[in-house]
C-alpha cells in the first residue's frame, strides 16, 4: 500500500508554499492554520503571515494586535493566541525534535506534534487529520464515528506510516483524503489504493465515515452598540472564553429568544444622549446563529470600561468580522471614510 500512495503523491501533489521545507516553524504556522481549515482559505493567509513573521525569532517578539491583525477572517482565534504564546517559550527553550516534545508545547495536540515530527525530523509517526480518518473508515469499513473513529485511524496510521518517508507518507495520505477521497463524489477511478478498499468494494463508499449527530442550532439575539464622543469610538477587548477572545469589540446585550430590544434599557445601558440604528445581520460562530441588531449611540462621557479610538486606528485593530460590520455601518452613517476593512 504505501508505494503505491508514495507513488501517487510524488506525480500529484499539489504545489504548496509549505511543502518542500523542512523548516518546523512554517511547517508549524501551516498545520495550525489547516486545523478545520480549507487550504484554499489558508493559502493568502499563510502567505501574510510567513511575510509578516518569517521566523519564530520574528513571532516571539510580536505584540498580541499585531499577530491577530494578520490573523483576523481566518477564525478560531485561540489558535493565534496560542501560537504567540508557543513562540515567546520556544524561542527561549530550542525547537522539539519529536512528538513527544511537541505534545508539551501550548495549543499543539496529537495531530499538529505528529506532522511537525514526521515531516521535519523523520520521526515515524502517523497523523489522522479528518482526512485520514476518512481514508481509513472507507479502507477498512470501519462503521464508527467521532473518538472511536479517530484513535482507531491513528492507529492504523501510526502502523502504516513509511519509516524511510513518514513526512511524505502522512501528507500522501491526507493529500489523497482532500483531492480523491472526498467526502462526496469520490474520484475513486484515481484512487492508488482502491484494489483495498473495503468500502470500494462493498460499493459502499459514501456511507463511510458514519455521520455524527450535528448539534442543534442555537439562536442568539444581541443589541449592539458603537459608542461614539469627540470623534473617537468606545470599544473592549473580547473577555476570555469567548468565540474572538483578545480582539476588539463593541459592547452588546444578548437577548432572549424572540426579545425586541428595550429601547430605554438599552439607552441606559450605553448611556447614550441619543441612539441611531444601523440596521441588522446575521452571522454565524460554530452552531450559534447570531443576528445582531446594531446602533450608534452617541454618548455624553466616555466609560472607562472603553478604551477610545479614532475611526482610523479602528481599522487597523483586530476585530471579528461582525464587529467590523458595525465599524463600518457607524462610519457611513458619520459621513467618515476609513481606508481599511
Amino acid at each position: 500500500m504505501g508505494r503505491d500512495l508514495l507513488a501517487w503523491y510524488d506525480a500529484n501533489k499539489r504545489d504548496l508554499p509549505w511543502r518542500g521545507t523542512d523548516d518546523p516553524y512554517a511547517v508549524w504556522v501551516s498545520e495550525v492554520m489547516l486545523q478545520q481549515t480549507q487550504v484554499a482559505t489558508v493559502l493568502p493567509y499563510y502567505e501574510r503571515w510567513m511575510a509578516r513573521f518569517p521566523t519564530l525569532e520574528s513571532l516571539s517578539e510580536a505584540e498580541v494586535d499585531r499577530a491577530l491583525e494578520v490573523w483576523q477572517g481566518l477564525g478560531y482565534y485561540r489558535r493565534c493566541r496560542h501560537m504567540l504564546e508557543a513562540a515567546r517559550l520556544l524561542a527561549t527553550r530550542g525547537i522539539p525534535n519529536d512528538r513527544d516534545g511537541w505534545l508539551k508545547v501550548p495549543g499543539v495536540g496529537r495531530y499538529t506534534a505528529s506532522a511537525i515530527a514526521s515531516i521535519c525530523f523523520g520521526e515515524a509517526v502517523g497523523v489522522a487529520d479528518g482526512n485520514v480518518q476518512r481514508v481509513f473508515a472507507r479502507m477498512a469499513g470501519c462503521p464508527d464515528s467521532g473518538a472511536e473513529l479517530a484513535q482507531k485511524a491513528q492507529d492504523w496510521a501510526d502502523h502504516h506510516v513509511d519509516p524511510k518517508r513518514p513526512g511524505d507518507w502522512n501528507q500522501a495520505v491526507m493529500e489523497l483524503g482532500a483531492t480523491v477521497c472526498k467526502p462526496k463524489a469520490p474520484e475513486c477511478g484515481r484512487c492508488p489504493l482502491e484494489p483495498e478498499c473495503v468500502a470500494r468494494q462493498t460499493w459502499a463508499v459514501e456511507r463511510y465515515p458514519a455521520r455524527r449527530h450535528k448539534p442543534r442550532s442555537v439562536a442568539v439575539f444581541r443589541s449592539a452598540w458603537a459608542p461614539f464622543l469627540d470623534g473617537r469610538f468606545g470599544l473592549r477587548r473580547t473577555p476570555e472564553g469567548q468565540w474572538s477572545a483578545g480582539l476588539w469589540e463593541f459592547p452588546y446585550l444578548d437577548l432572549a429568544d424572540g426579545e425586541s430590544p428595550n429601547l430605554e434599557a438599552l439607552q441606559n445601558a450605553c448611556a447614550a444622549a441619543s441612539l441611531e440604528s444601523l440596521g441588522d445581520f446575521k452571522h454565524s460562530v460554530t452552531h450559534h446563529r447570531i443576528r445582531v441588531e446594531a446602533w450608534l449611540a452617541r454618548v455624553e462621557a466616555k466609560s472607562g470600561e472603553l478604551e477610545w479610538f479614532t475611526p482610523k486606528d479602528c481599522a487597523a485593530l483586530p476585530m471579528a468580522s461582525a464587529q467590523r460590520r458595525i465599524l463600518k455601518r457607524a462610519c457611513r452613517l458619520l459621513g467618515i471614510e476609513i481606508d481599511r476593512g
